[in-house]
């Protein structure tokens, strides 16, 4: 390394921690209540995903006129019941509560390894 006036000293290279908290991580070892919570997640919106491609898109981004209850995907609207537009919106709203949960759940896990590693010793 070169400093301002001109010295050079060397740099000492340090190894990286030992411990690293994701790589022994295996779905066995994580918390029931986090397989449970991603496995939801997945499955709810797999499902949605597959409905709104079959049915033509989703109520989120569809509208009402009147008494006409229509479904949009990519610009194109679909004609569909009142009950299956309900039933649209409620699942494409679940959709939006169930994904972030999963997310934060596995951040909160992650970080929760990173400072509390099995075996109890701290990194921090």
């Amino acid at each position: 390394m070169v400093f301002p006036s001109g010295e050079f000293q060397k740099c000492r290279v340090t190894r990286p921690m030992t411990y690293d908290s994701t790589s022994r991580l295996t779905w066995k070892e994580t918390p029931i209540w986090l397989r449970v919570v991603v496995i939801i997640a997945f499955a709810n919106f797999a499902s949605f995903w597959i409905i709104a491609v079959v049915s033509g898109g989703d109520a989120l981004n569809g509208k009402r006129e009147g008494d006409r209850y229509f479904l949009m995907s990519h610009g194109h609207y679909t004609e569909v019941s009142k009950s299956f537009f309900d039933y649209s919106r409620i699942h494409a709203s679940s959709v939006l509560i169930t994904h972030p949960g999963a997310m934060i759940g596995v951040a909160w896990y992650f970080l929760r390894r990173k400072t509390h590693p099995p075996g109890g010793r701290s990194v921090i």
